[in-house]
């Protein structure tokens, strides 16, 4: 708890970091299914349920709140320091999946 006082920034950093996991884990179910979709539909034009698929992956991303804290984060395109290298990844690919939407 000392360290949480002396350094409330770090407490910030976990939740941001936290948010960030909860939300790829949900865009990563969302992608599933739309592959599982585009298998089904094969060649034909996309259905409704991948379209609405589509958009609720940008809905996600695109949520200020994520926005905020890749903001956090990220320091001139770059993650923080301290965050290890499978956070440092998946911030990566947060941001990448943002500028993808």
């Amino acid at each position: 708890e000392k360290v949480v006082e002396k350094r409330p920034e770090m407490l910030a950093l976990a939740a941001d970091v936290q948010h960030i996991v909860s939300v790829m884990n949900e865009v990563d179910k969302l992608e599933g299914i739309l592959e599982r979709e585009i298998e089904e539909c094969g060649d034909s034009a996309p259905s409704g349920k991948s379209i609405e698929l589509r958009g609720s992956i940008k809905k996600v991303m695109a949520d200020p709140k994520v926005i905020e804290c890749l903001d956090r984060l990220e320091v001139q395109g770059e993650p923080v320091w301290g965050l290890s290298s499978s956070e440092r990844d998946l911030i990566q690919m947060a941001r990448q999946k943002v500028n993808d939407c």
